[in-house]
């Protein structure tokens, strides 16, 4: 099972984000301002949490809830 709190954790250190900034609701584009981050953030996690990820997965990410919601999702034992 993956901790929904380390993955904001590991957000915020690869975004190099001051403590408080990744919070849910925070838009994932006020963050980051290339795109090619915010893919490098994705491999990131999959390597981080040894999940898989894809387009469809990613379609309706757009906080950072959003996002760490996912990755616990695929790391869960039904996924």
């Amino acid at each position: 099972m993956i901790d929904g709190e380390k993955v904001r954790e590991r957000i915020s250190t690869f975004l190099h984000l001051s403590p408080g900034r990744a919070v849910d609701g925070a838009a994932l584009t006020d963050l980051v301002t290339e795109s090619f981050v915010l893919v490098q953030l994705v491999i990131d996690l999959q390597e981080d949490f040894g999940i898989r990820l894809d387009g469809e997965d990613l379609r309706d990410v757009r906080t950072v809830g959003d996002l760490i919601a996912i990755v616990v999702s695929r790391g869960s034992p039904q996924s």
